[in-house]
């Protein structure tokens, strides 16, 4: 009876074995699989990162632009109608699909910057 119960030992080891195995293989493929989607998770937001970083310096740039006086002078001017103290403001009309220029009538004198 000793040899059979041996028998069964052993192969109830080998059995143990190659589970263990398959378990170590399965883990480490598992694992594998995860860092390859990390990887790839991780490039994506670096190149989303470069993306914002080039944004950040065009406004950057655009702040830049936007405090220097001549920026600041034209924006006036066009967004504003704004004019310097002396100057003349001429707006042309652009015709419409009929041919005639609309045109609209403000009350008081231009408003003035500048010294």
């Amino acid at each position: 009876m000793r040899k059979g119960g041996c028998c069964v030992s052993s192969k109830l080891t080998a059995l143990l074995v190659v589970l263990l195995t398959v378990c170590v293989g399965l883990t480490y493929i598992n694992g594998r699989i995860r860092r390859a989607a990390l990887e790839r998770e991780t490039e994506r937001l670096l190149e989303e990162c470069r993306g914002w970083e080039l944004r950040l310096d065009e406004l950057q740039k655009e702040i830049e632009t936007a405090n220097t006086d001549d920026y600041v002078e034209r924006a006036a001017r066009e967004k504003l109608g704004l004019v310097r103290p002396g100057e003349t403001l001429y707006m042309i009309a652009q015709p419409d699909s009929s041919g005639f220029a609309p045109v609209e009538r403000r009350p008081g004198k231009p408003i003035e910057i500048g010294d």
